[in-house]
């Protein structure tokens, strides 16, 4: 009985780490809008490798921007 509670707490305890790297591998839109302007420019995401790659299937109005809603849209790869 011990051993399964053990297991459970270490599952849960690797599920809650999985999902703090995931988190912390997206970064926050407000960090990525260095001029607070509301929205991402392409210049702006080149420091996000993965952003910069996925920004082109982002843009969905396709203005060359990203703005709040469509940067929500962004789930890294783990």
């Amino acid at each position: 009985m011990i051993r399964m509670q053990i297991a459970v707490v270490l599952g849960l305890f690797a599920a809650g780490a999985l999902a703090a790297q995931s988190d912390a591998a997206k970064p926050t839109f407000e960090s990525l809008d260095k001029n607070a302007d509301g929205k991402v420019t392409l210049n702006e995401a080149a420091d996000n490798d993965a952003l910069f790659v996925a920004f082109k299937s982002l843009d969905s109005n396709k203005d060359g921007l990203l703005s709040r809603e469509e940067f929500a849209a962004y789930k890294p790869q783990a």
